[in-house]
């Protein structure tokens, strides 16, 4: 699959989350997973720390679903924005 019709296919996956579609959210978590985890774990430079991160992503993902506007973003670009917050927090408690 090349890029655009995975992105399109990733903020169906979204939207469908959004609208009460349960397995979507399975998609949405298999598709981009590996892709975060590893921003994540470049960054943070710890696998375990990487994984506390990702692990918030996809709650957050859970609760906020609706306020994917593919219009805006893409998916991968709503997602990593979401991955940043946690991050930051972790990176100001780091020593």
């Amino acid at each position: 699959m090349d890029a655009e019709a995975s992105r399109s296919q990733l903020a169906r996956l979204l939207c469908a989350w959004a609208a009460g579609t349960v397995p979507a959210l399975r998609m949405v978590y298999q598709t981009p997973s590996a892709k975060l985890f590893g921003v994540c774990l470049r960054i943070l430079n710890d696998k375990s720390e990487a994984e506390d991160v990702l692990q918030d992503v996809y709650v957050t993902v859970w609760r906020k679903a609706a306020g994917f506007d593919p219009g805006r973003a893409s998916p991968i670009t709503w997602l990593a924005a979401i991955a940043r917050k946690p991050r930051d927090r972790r990176l100001r408690r780091a020593p």
